[in-house]
């Protein structure tokens, strides 16, 4: 990479990886979220919780501020499927930082938004999931490292509304004119 590059993307896309060759994770979430993930977290040699944020405005500044490679969201954090435009801001505003949203209840309404807002450069694991600290870690490192992982629950709930168009214009107007037929018939 160049220069100027590297100067715009966090550390996730340097070869030099922190001190140690730890992956520094931010967590959004409410704050026992935050604490739950965060002392999950603690027993990996390999990643380190720089920052753990409740609001959104702490969520948007941090990644940045503590050169985040990782960002764990919370789907729910601030009502049912938020968590996921939060994400897409916090991908926008720092795009060499990884995104992973952590899946309580996986909704109809959750998978919709999925499939319409989310990217498919993101990682979905499951709340079950995320109380494995060994599970997280290997999820998260390699999210790190850009491969991504959605889990099969979380692809298959997204795969009954037909393939994906990669406009998000695309993906709104099927989901709008699928409302419009169930709601005519």
């Amino acid at each position: 990479m160049n220069a100027e590059a590297d100067a715009i993307l966090p550390s996730r896309f340097n070869q030099e990886k922190a001190a140690g060759g730890v992956s520094r994770v931010v967590i959004v979430g409410s704050r026992i979220f935050n604490v739950r993930l965060a002392k999950l977290l603690e027993s990996q040699a390999d990643l380190s919780v720089v920052a753990t944020a409740s609001t959104p405005r702490e969520a948007l500044a941090a990644p940045n501020e503590h050169g985040a490679e990782m960002t764990v969201i919370d789907v729910d954090f601030g009502g049912t499927a938020q968590g996921i435009l939060l994400a897409r801001t916090i991908g926008e505003r720092s795009p060499g930082c990884a995104i992973m949203l952590v899946c309580g209840a996986l909704t109809e309404t959750v998978a919709k938004q999925l499939w319409v807002y989310g990217a498919d450069s993101w990682s979905v694991i499951s709340s079950a999931t995320a109380k494995s600290a060994a599970h997280v870690a290997e999820a998260v490192s390699s999210a790190v490292h850009g491969i991504t992982w959605v889990e099969p629950g979380v692809k298959r709930a997204m795969a009954g509304y037909g393939p994906r168009p990669r406009s998000l214009d695309e993906r709104k107007l099927f989901v709008f004119d699928a409302e419009q037929r169930s709601s005519a018939a």
